[in-house]
Parts: C-alpha cells; structure tokens; sequence
C-alpha cells in the first residue's frame, strides 16, 4: 500500500532520483515559505563576511576591524547585514526589506528605519556615509551589500 509520501514526489514521465531529495519542491507548496527556507540555507554559508578592513561574525553579532577593535551589533542590525549579504551584488528595495527582515507591510507604514538602521550599521562597519564601499546605496530604491574582493 502506497503512502502519500511516496508518491507525492512522483512526476509523470521523470525517474525517481534514488532518494535525493528533489532542488524543488514537487507538490503545492506557498511560495514564500521555500524563497525563505532556501534564503536561510543561503545565509548560513555566510555567518563569516569578509570585509576590506576586518569582518563580521554575524552568529556572534560582532564585529572585528582591522585594527583589533571591536564592535557589538544588534539583532536587527545582524538580520540586515545577514539579508543584504544573502543578496549580495543585487539592489534590494526598501519594501523589500520592510517585508523580508522587520515584517511589516511596506503599503501600510512610512517610516525611515531602514535608513536609520544603515546608516548606524555603516559607522560600526567603518563604512563611510559619503563614500560608502561596503552598503551602497541606490538612491530612490533601496540597498546593496557589496562582498568584499577575495
């Protein structure tokens, strides 16, 4: 007797791939929850970021200059900087990540936060405001994390 988990991953005309788990899900399933669910396999590759001058130990909220200093972060700066890195190379928007890391409808508040919060996190990053290296921003739009060169 068939379960429905042995079929539920069965597509007509395609092999059984010996018990490997399939790179997509093959039954409904809401789209969010797997965008989140690999952008969390994907942000934990990366709880070590390199920066120009030090780096950032994001599972310990901390980060370290090249000059031996030390800089705490916070929580939500941590889910920032994980998110936007998660994103590296690609400009996301401020609604975005309203929905993405404070979740909260972008259509149903105005704030500045976002802004705020980059603008702290950059001076703790030694990030400089007027000619930022590692947060760009795009103005109008939004933000992108720029990995540092290896």
């Amino acid at each position: 007797m068939k379960t429905e988990s042995d079929t539920r991953n069965l597509t007509p005309g395609r092999a059984v791939n010996a018990g490997q788990p399939d790179p997509a899900p093959q039954f409904p399933i809401h789209q969010s929850s797997y965008t989140a669910t690999v952008r969390g396999r994907a942000s934990r590759r990366c709880e070590e970021l390199p920066l120009q001058n030090g780096s950032v130990n994001l599972s310990r909220g901390e980060v370290r200059r090249g000059d031996g200093s030390r800089c705490d972060l916070s929580a939500r700066e941590v889910d920032l900087l994980r998110y936007l890195a998660a994103n590296a190379g690609r400009v996301v928007s401020r609604d975005e990540i309203l929905m993405e890391v404070w979740r909260l409808d972008p259509q149903q508040i105005i704030t500045r936060t976002i802004d705020m919060h980059v603008a702290h996190l950059r001076g703790k990053l030694g990030d400089s405001a007027d000619r930022p290296e590692v947060l760009l921003t795009v103005h109008g739009y939004g933000y992108m994390f720029k990995a540092a060169a290896a």
